[in-house]
């Protein structure tokens, strides 16, 4: 189940990343426009340059704006996914049952190699039959 909510978060994300790009086109093609064609509004040279300026500067904001508005809204729909993912405990695990609940760190069956921990190998020498659980005394001579 969680699976699927996370392929529908990832293309929510997807469709809303193309209507950010859309947007942020529009807006720099818009501000573009308007700030190279200042100089149809007025024909005094400083009025101009003073208008031109605050057009792209109105642009950058916007611009910057629809970035941050991207990131927040993309953010926040992957922050569902996770949540339910958190909620039924299944986050990190691929295939994992429901019923086991959440994942305990460090795991209490130990890994499904039987290693310590992947990619490494378990190199303690292994204890001789002969020497049970009786203390021995080392005598010197």
């Amino acid at each position: 189940m969680t699976r699927l909510i996370w392929i529908f978060a990832s293309l929510g994300v997807a469709i809303w990343t193309l209507v950010a790009w859309g947007v942020y086109g529009l807006i720099g093609l818009f501000g573009d426009l308007l700030a190279r064609n200042a100089d149809v509004v007025t024909s005094h040279p400083g009025t101009v340059e003073w208008l031109s300026w605050g057009l792209s500067a109105i642009r950058n904001v916007g611009l910057a704006a629809v970035v941050f508005v991207w990131g927040l809204v993309s953010l926040l729909i992957l922050a569902v996914p996770t949540l339910l993912s958190v909620a039924a405990g299944t986050l990190g695990r691929r295939g994992g049952p429901l019923a086991q609940g959440p994942m305990r760190w460090p795991p209490q069956q130990g890994w499904p190699s039987g290693e310590p921990r992947p990619g490494y190998r378990d190199v303690t020498p292994a204890k001789p039959e002969s020497m049970g659980d009786e203390i021995q005394r080392i005598e010197r001579r």
